[in-house]
C-alpha cells in the first residue's frame, strides 16, 4: 500500500477514526499499520443509539484481517469516545485487541494521588455531579432537560470507568498514559511517520474552570423537587409565577454551568496528536477546547495542517476563531489539498455543532460532515507519498 488512508466513521454523536499507514518495520521492510482513535457515542437521545457500533466494528475487523490494531488511542474519558469497544465485546462478541494502547494521562488509576490540585478540583466536580444526578434520580417526575441529560450521560464517572478499564485491558501490556511530554520511544509503531503529542498537559488542573456556587447542594430538598418543572407547579404563597420561574431558571442555569465546566475539563484532557507522513500533516485533536488550544498556541506548537479532525464535534469552543489561522491559514503554505472533517449529530449536545464555525472552516478547507452519511458508514481520505 502506497497511500495513507484516514477512515472517519459516522457513529452519530461521537468519534471513531481508523488510520491505515504505510510504514516500515525494525529492519526497514515495508509494512502497513492500523491505528484506531476512539470509538463511542453519546448515551442520551438518538445521537447515542448503539446499533451503529456493529457495522463499524465489523468493518474495522475486516480491515485488520485477523490481526490486532497496531495502536489504539483513547483521547479522553467521555462516553462519546470510549464506549464502543466494551459494547462490542460484551454485547456483540466483537472483541478488538491492540499491540499498543495510549490513553490520556489523567485516566491512570493513581493519577489523582500524584496531582493534588487536580485531585481537589476533580473531587469538587464529582460532588457537584452527584448532587445533580442524585436530584433527578430522586424526582423522576421532573426529568432533566435534554442539554443537562446529555451532559450527565457524557460525564458519568461510573459508567465511563468500566469503559476505561476495558480499553486498558485490550493490549498485552499496561497502557502508556500520554501527555505532551510523555516519552513514547519503545511504545510507538511509527518509524516512517513523525509524531508529535501536542496535548494534554500532564497536570490537568490547568483545565478546570470556576464552579458556580448555586448548586443543588445548597437547595432545600423539598424546594429542589420543583426545579425542572416550574411551568407546571404552583409557586409558594406570596410569590408570583414569574418570580418563581426566574428563581428556578437561575438554579437550573447553575446546574448547566457547572456541568459544562466539568465537561470542558474532560474535553481539554484530550490527547492531541499530529502526524507527519511524506510531507502531509494530519492534526487529530480529540475534543480539545479553548484552554487546551491556548496552551498549545502559547507554546508555539500549532502549525498548518492538511487534514484536520474538527474538535468537539464542531462546537465553537472546539475550534475557536483564533485557531483557524494557525492550523488552516487563509493563505495555504503549499498547493496540497486541505481537508477538515467533522463527526457530529444534531440535537445531542447544547450548541453543537455550531453553524458559523463549520462555515468558517469550509472557507479554508474542503469540509466533510458525517451527518451526510448513513450511520455506520464512513469517509475515506487518501494521501499519496
Amino acid at each position: 500500500m502506497s497511500k495513507l488512508r484516514v477512515r472517519v466513521y459516522n457513529v452519530r454523536f461521537g468519534d471513531c477514526i481508523l488510520l491505515t499507514i504505510p510504514e516500515e518495520d525494525e529492519r526497514g521492510d515495508a509494512k502497513t499499520i492500523h491505528v484506531l482513535i476512539d470509538i463511542g457515542n453519546a448515551l442520551a437521545r438518538e445521537g447515542g443509539l448503539d446499533d451503529v457500533f456493529e457495522p463499524v466494528l465489523r468493518d474495522i475487523l475486516t480491515v485488520l484481517d485477523g490481526a490486532p490494531l497496531d495502536l489504539y488511542i483513547m483521547t479522553h474519558e467521555h462516553m462519546d469516545h470510549i464506549q464502543g469497544l466494551m459494547y462490542g465485546a460484551s454485547k456483540l462478541n466483537l472483541d478488538l485487541k491492540a499491540k499498543e494502547v495510549w490513553m490520556t494521562a489523567s485516566s491512570e488509576a493513581d493519577y489523582y494521588d500524584r496531582f493534588e490540585k487536580a485531585r481537589k478540583q476533580k473531587r469538587a466536580a464529582l460532588t457537584i455531579y452527584d448532587d445533580i444526578s442524585g436530584f433527578f434520580a430522586a424526582w423522576p417526575a421532573a426529568p432533566p432537560p435534554p442539554a443537562i441529560a446529555a451532559l450527565l450521560a457524557l460525564n458519568d464517572p461510573r459508567t465511563s470507568r468500566d469503559c476505561v478499564d476495558h480499553i486498558a485491558s485490550i493490549g498485552p501490556q499496561p497502557p502508556l498514559y500520554v501527555h505532551r511530554e510523555a516519552e513514547i520511544e519503545g511504545r510507538s509503531p511509527f518509524r516512517r511517520t513523525k509524531v508529535r503529542l501536542l496535548a494534554p498537559e500532564e497536570d490537568t488542573s490547568v483545565y478546570y474552570g470556576r464552579l458556580s456556587p448555586h448548586t443543588l447542594a445548597l437547595m432545600d430538598p423539598d424546594e429542589a423537587g420543583a426545579a425542572m418543572a416550574a411551568a407546571t407547579l404552583t409557586p409558594p404563597v406570596g410569590v408570583s409565577q414569574k418570580d418563581f420561574a426566574d428563581l428556578i431558571k437561575f438554579r437550573s442555569s447553575g446546574m448547566s454551568s457547572n456541568l459544562l465546566q466539568i465537561d470542558k475539563a474532560a474535553n481539554n484532557s484530550s490527547v492531541v496528536i499530529e502526524l507527519e507522513w511524506e510531507g502531509w500533516i494530519l492534526l487529530l485533536p480529540g475534543d480539545a477546547e479553548e484552554k487546551s488550544w491556548a496552551i498549545m498556541d502559547r507554546k508555539g506548537l500549532l502549525r498548518p495542517a492538511h487534514f484536520l479532525k474538527v474538535s468537539h464535534h464542531g462546537s465553537v469552543n472546539g475550534t475557536p476563531p483564533e485557531v483557524y489561522e494557525k492550523v488552516l491559514p487563509e493563505v495555504a503554505p503549499d498547493d496540497r489539498a486541505r481537508i477538515a472533517v467533522v463527526s457530529t449529530f444534531n440535537g445531542s449536545y447544547p450548541g453543537v455543532p455550531n453553524a458559523d464555525t463549520l462555515t468558517a472552516l469550509s472557507t479554508r478547507a474542503t469540509l466533510y460532515d458525517t451527518r451526510t452519511l448513513e450511520p455506520g458508514r464512513s469517509f475515506d481520505f487518501e494521501f499519496e507519498a
